[in-house]
């Protein structure tokens, strides 16, 4: 065996750039996800990837078939080696190149995006965001509402005003052509 020749494998096997080519998704309790990803010529074995947190925290964002990936082998064994997500590419670009801005693209045009630059978080979304809370949300601020919007259960105020189109509903407010007996008041003044 020649030495040389298999020192030089190994150590080229270290690290090595490839693309995602099949992704195995896991099944829970039975097997973890893993990757094949094509380098060259090389197909390795199913490979697992490393994610952002996988301890008492943990991430889900499964990488896809052609990202482009770096493998890092310990000790130059590709059978033990870990796919490490990922690099752009001209056909995968990051979403932006805004140096105050950190952003998540998803598939369907679906965008998270902090601009700490100006303190700003942007979501959009092409569907809707469900927010399941039994405990409740808090919101401080202002908050602008546009469209239609439908609500159960009560609603309390505390403090402020209240109006609809321009008038006076809260609380406070009074009517004209009150009289007494059975009829009606106008409208809030």
């Amino acid at each position: 065996m020649n030495n040389v020749a298999e020192l030089l494998r190994l150590i080229e096997n270290l690290l090595r750039v490839g693309a995602i080519a099949e992704v195995d998704h896991g099944a829970p309790n039975e097997r973890l996800p893993a990757v094949r990803v094509r380098s060259g010529k090389l197909l390795t074995g199913w490979l697992p990837w490393a994610g952002g947190r996988a301890g008492t925290t943990r991430d889900w964002n499964p990488p896809t078939v052609g990202e482009q990936v770096m493998i890092l082998s310990p000790g130059g064994d590709l059978s033990n080696g870990i796919a490490m997500p990922s690099l752009f590419q001209l056909s995968a670009q990051p979403p932006s190149n805004d140096p105050g801005v950190i952003s998540r693209l998803f598939p369907d045009s679906g965008l998270f995006e902090y601009d700490h630059a100006n303190s700003v978080l942007r979501i959009n979304l092409p569907g809707s965001i469900e927010i399941h809370a039994p405990g409740g949300t808090q919101w401080v601020g202002n908050i602008n509402h546009q469209g239609d919007m439908q609500r159960q259960g009560s609603d309390t105020q505390v403090g402020g005003t209240k109006t609809h189109n321009g008038k006076n509903v809260g609380s406070d407010h009074v009517h004209g052509g009150v009289q007494t007996g059975g009829g009606n008041t106008q409208g809030p003044l």
